[in-house]
């Protein structure tokens, strides 16, 4: 568990995050839905925090959980590895390949993204959050941006449920869909969000729109690197021809 500093001031950023929030959605600056699904997702974190500043560390351990749904979380860690080393890497390539750093210290959205992919891909998920919402509060339909917060939201939920914290988790996962939907929703064609969101039907037992993404996923033809990864996860899912 972190310490009691880096929890204190992680709970100082959402705090200040929501007060943020509030005051943007007053001044008209930002939608109700897009207000709505930040607020409920900053909400979630500040619990899960001051949860932790209060000892849950010393609460009984939670029941053992069953054997199929540890060899589930496994499952979706390997998934998980496989996807961010080499999505990590791809980004990094196409960014020295495309020669998008210029010397401006304004970033392009681009960039950007990069930069926040990095901080969550490093563990600095909170950090991510607030560095997609700059994104977004740019382009509110910026699909990369989109795609990569879910999934942090994603990899939130899953330490939540390891920690035994499943209604945190549930709701990090349900916040994680959304901002995977909406991905989808601006761009279609775009693999990332599709694999993605595949990855998170698959968790929540919607087999048939899982199958859905797949089905999409294999029409776009995407990289063979994507192929490669999201394979075991479609085999799983054994959907209908």
């Amino acid at each position: 568990m972190a310490d009691r500093k880096s929890l204190e001031a992680e709970q100082s950023f959402l705090l200040t995050s929501i007060a943020d929030l509030e005051a943007e959605f007053a001044a008209g600056d930002i939608e109700e839905p897009d207000y709505q699904e930040l607020k409920a997702d900053y909400t979630v974190r500040t619990a899960r925090v001051a949860r932790q500043l209060r000892g849950v560390e010393n609460e009984p351990p939670p029941a053992p959980r069953s054997p199929s749904r540890r060899r589930a979380w496994v499952a979706g860690l390997v998934v998980f590895g496989l996807l961010a080393g080499w999505l990590l890497a791809t980004s990094v390539g196409e960014r020295g390949l495309n020669g998008q750093i210029t010397g401006s210290i304004e970033l392009s959205p681009r960039e950007q993204v990069l930069e926040c992919q990095t901080m969550g891909f490093q563990g600095q998920l909170v950090e991510s959050f607030g560095c997609f919402d700059e994104v977004l509060a740019r382009d509110s339909e910026n699909a990369e941006a989109l795609t990569y917060r879910g999934w942090f939201g994603v990899l939130a939920s899953g330490s939540a449920q390891q920690a035994g914290e499943d209604d945190i988790a549930a709701e990090l996962l349900a916040t994680a869909g959304v901002n995977l939907d909406r991905a989808v929703e601006s761009n279609p064609s775009y693999p990332d969000a599709r694999a993605f969101r595949m990855v998170v039907l698959e968790r929540l037992g919607r087999i048939d729109e899982a199958c859905e993404d797949a089905e999409a996923l294999i029409d776009l033809q995407p990289p063979a690197q994507i192929v490669q990864l999201t394979e075991p996860v479609i085999a799983r899912l054994n959907c209908a021809p």
